[in-house]
């Protein structure tokens, strides 16, 4: 898995502070940050969350939240020969 992003926003999903590791335009990062809160499941103490390409792992400090963005890469199963 490659770090995409790492910030520190509030639970809506608004930037206070963003780090990209790879080339990210703006409008990519603020669209993962805004989809990120819809995606959390209030119900369950889980800290991370997952859609096709991206894993969010979360910690959540005081009012904020400090997710990690993470490129998801599923590698087919080789049998070992």
């Amino acid at each position: 898995m490659v770090l995409l992003a790492a910030a520190v926003c509030t639970k809506a999903g608004k930037a206070i502070v963003s780090r990209q590791f790879v080339e990210m335009t703006r409008t990519r990062i603020e669209g993962l940050l805004a989809a990120f809160p819809k995606l959390m499941n209030t119900g369950k103490q889980h800290t991370f969350v997952e859609t096709e390409s991206i894993r969010v792992y979360f910690v959540l400090f005081l009012c904020l939240l400090v997710p990690l963005f993470l490129h998801v890469v599923f590698l087919p199963c080789v049998p070992l020969v």
